[in-house]
């Protein structure tokens, strides 16, 4: 309680949404260059089974000190569905991945903020203005510019865009969860809930991981829960259509951790569409700023 008092006095919850935001994105592309290594002599299906089992190791030193109050959810019955969802899209996701080229599918990912957006319209009565429908609009085409897609369907795109779908849905059911459930709840629930899904894919492909190995799902395993933390964080503090367009700045960093651990040499695209990107990104985050500042000055009046 103490801590979010000390944030609200140094930083606005606005900025605070944005920094928590990108540092979701930041920690997310480290984890998909672990899972890039690791995946070299693993089974990916083995590789997310792990990455799933070990978030009650990072964990359990919480339970050791507050119990199972922390874990504790006051909407079991969402918290149920979001595991449901989470499943479908990480089932879709990797076997989509297995049929379809990498720049195909991460360009069909960047559908989630339209999903989103859209069904955040529906279903939590967010307002988007016009101007904010541009800059997303925007900031996608940045995408297509940098990942150069085809745009060619097949079964396995339209799994890709399934998942983004069942993505999309998961980010509206922890929005809402933040409204009853703390951030380790929800944080928990969410990994925990996809290792019956993640237990039958791997059980296919086993093979028993030596210690380098474990090691290295450790550290996915630590990735990914900081991804769904601050992701859980950013949430409580603003719209989902105001965060998710941050989202693409993980093409940033992912450029970034390419060029340095795989030698990969980023398209001129890149640079155009990365510009157009950090502009529609920028853009919102500011907007965002201004209209819950304006909101605070009306309350005060």
């Amino acid at each position: 309680m103490n801590q979010e008092k000390v944030q609200k006095e140094f930083l606005p919850p606005a900025l605070l949404a944005v920094l928590f935001m990108v540092l979701s994105g930041m920690f997310a592309t480290t984890m998909h260059c672990l899972i890039r290594f690791a995946t070299d002599e693993t089974h990916p299906f083995e590789v997310a089974f792990f990455r799933t089992i070990f978030v009650l190791l990072i964990f359990f030193p919480v339970f050791l000190k507050n119990g199972t109050e922390s874990f504790k959810s006051k909407n079991i019955k969402l918290q149920s569905c979001r595991a449901i969802v989470g499943s479908i899209a990480m089932l879709c996701m990797f076997f989509g991945l297995s049929i379809t080229e990498l720049a195909k599918a991460t360009a069909l990912m960047f559908t989630v903020p339209i999903f989103a957006t859209i069904l955040a319209i529906f279903f939590l009565k967010e307002v988007v203005g016009l101007r904010q429908w541009i800059a997303m609009f925007v900031g996608f085409i940045g995408a297509v510019i940098v990942l150069r897609p085809d745009v060619e369907l097949g079964f396995g795109p339209l799994l890709i865009l399934c998942a983004s779908l069942m993505w999309s849905s998961s980010m509206l059911m922890a929005k809402k969860l933040t409204e009853t459930d703390t951030t380790v709840s929800i944080t928990f629930w969410q990994a925990a809930g996809l290792i019956p899904a993640t237990f039958i894919l791997a059980i296919q492909v086993w093979e028993w991981p030596t210690l380098e190995q474990l090691l290295m799902f450790l550290f996915i395993a630590i990735a990914g829960t900081l991804v769904h933390w601050f992701l859980n964080l950013a949430l409580k503090k603003a719209d989902i259509s105001a965060l998710l367009p941050l989202d693409y700045l993980r093409l940033i960093w992912s450029v970034s951790l390419g060029f340095i651990f795989f030698n990969e040499i980023p398209h001129i695209g890149l640079w155009l569409g990365s510009a157009l990107i950090l502009g529609a990104s920028t853009y919102i985050g500011i907007r965002q700023a201004k209209n819950r500042s304006n909101l605070n000055n009306n309350m005060n009046l």
